[in-house]
């Protein structure tokens, strides 16, 4: 983006008389438009621009609505979207951005903002997104933010926001869509009824929080939900049976909460049928993997290592044709490498370490050529390595250690010129 012309900044003492006159709680009693140019010089005046891209056109001598990130209504000229993504503003949103009533949109991400989120922010009734992501935001998150009933969209993720999420938040977001407040550090338990006034959320991301506690039970009363991330907390219990039943999921991210617990229902009860990404990975679940997962047509990444399945490598999954991550390691899983897995030919990862598998490595691996990572180490596998391994164009990570692998090295391996990493360790070979 090229950087605008530089011109002299507003004289500081101009900007303290203009600002003396506008009050955090209430307009000033002019026009709506003064109160709107009085509210974005207030916002400029509180950042430190260090590229100068406001000093240099956010100016007295031409309209505010002609200004860079800013857009107005055309009848009455009222700021209706203030949108400065990816601009290094530096420094912390004011208390006056809540006096620009008819704004709908407010997008600061990634502006390198510091400090609270105002709770002025409560007074924009026309906000329909609000966009905070990858800043430097800290304190909790305002509850006052409950007050914007029109919104559909709220980003708050990326930022260092802390504390509780606030009970009652969501309570009167009919509308909203999209909540997203991953990467924080948020603690205590999702409320239990956040969820309960939400019919139109499709996307929930609560990711890379501390947050405890088990998953709401409305969760699976949203029947519009298409993304839930949750992963990377301290969540617990059992996840509600209802949530396999929501049609519309695409994604739903469990991994790495630790203590999430219990078995999965059967094929009646469990029906994702667009369902793309499934990752319960270092948790506790137990019994055996989901069933119901084999008519899932869409499905292309699947984590489920660090678990207490007690399974084999399930025949199913040899139907799951769009599969491109298989990842089951560290699951005590017995039996043998199903030979019908080579039916998934767009597999790029196969990932079965550190289970109880054993009998031979399949030769007929090496008809799926979009592999480049497959790892097999910490079983008990028997044999010969395939020499036919080495015809896997596109391997660049090999990991057969700590098996009982015998007879000699491929050396169609050494002439694999893809294969980066090759772990042959704690076998018997010559």
């Amino acid at each position: 983006m090229a950087s605008p012309t530089m011109s002299a900044r507003i004289p500081i003492i101009f900007l303290l008389i203009l600002l003396s006159d506008v009050s955090y709680s209430s307009p000033s009693p002019t026009n709506g438009s003064d109160t709107d140019l009085a509210a974005l010089l207030a916002f400029k005046a509180q950042l430190a621009d260090p590229h100068r891209v406001l000093a240099s056109n956010w100016t007295t001598s031409t309209s505010f609505c002609h200004w860079v990130g800013v857009s107005c209504s055309r009848r009455r000229q009222r700021v209706t979207a203030l949108s400065l993504p990816e601009w290094p503003l530096v420094g912390s949103i004011t208390p006056h951005v809540g006096n620009l009533f008819f704004l709908s949109s407010l997008n600061l991400t990634y502006a390198n903002l510091t400090g609270s989120i105002p709770i002025q922010l409560g007074r924009l009734h026309h906000l329909r997104y609000l966009g905070l992501r990858g800043n430097l935001l800290s304190n909790d998150i305002p509850a006052a933010l409950g007050n914007l009933t029109r919104l559909e969209s709220l980003n708050l993720a990326s930022n260092q926001l802390s504390g509780q999420i606030p009970p009652e938040m969501l309570v009167h977001m009919h509308n909203l869509r999209k909540i997203s407040l991953t990467e924080n550090d948020l603690s205590g338990q999702i409320p239990p009824n956040l969820f309960n006034n939400t019919p139109s959320l499709a996307l929930i991301q609560f990711g890379n929080n501390s947050l405890s506690g088990p998953i709401p039970h409305s969760v699976a009363s949203l029947s519009m939900l298409e993304i839930l991330i949750l992963n990377v907390n301290q969540l617990s219990g059992t996840v509600p049976q209802g949530m396999f039943n929501v049609s519309m999921l695409r994604c739903i991210a469990l991994a790495q909460n630790d203590n999430l617990t219990g078995t999965f229902p059967n094929n009646q009860s469990f029906r994702l049928p667009k369902l793309e990404f499934f990752s319960l990975a270092g948790n506790n679940f137990s019994g055996q993997f989901p069933s119901g997962l084999a008519s899932c047509q869409y499905l292309q990444v699947m984590y489920l290592s660090e678990n207490s399945f007690v399974d084999v490598v399930p025949t199913w999954l040899a139907n799951l044709s769009n599969l491109e991550v298989l990842d089951l390691d560290l699951n005590p899983l017995s039996g043998s490498i199903l030979t019908a897995l080579t039916n998934l030919t767009k597999l790029t990862m196969l990932s079965l370490q550190y289970n109880n598998l054993t009998g031979q490595i399949p030769p007929e691996l090496s008809l799926m050529q979009e592999l480049s990572l497959l790892h097999l180490g910490g079983n008990q596998l028997t044999g010969e390595i395939p020499a036919s391994l080495g015809n896997l164009s596109k391997l660049s990570f090999l990991s057969l250690q700590e098996n009982h692998l015998s007879g000699q090295v491929p050396p169609t391996l050494g002439e694999n010129i893809a294969l980066y990493m090759l772990d042959l360790s704690q076998n018997n070979l010559v």
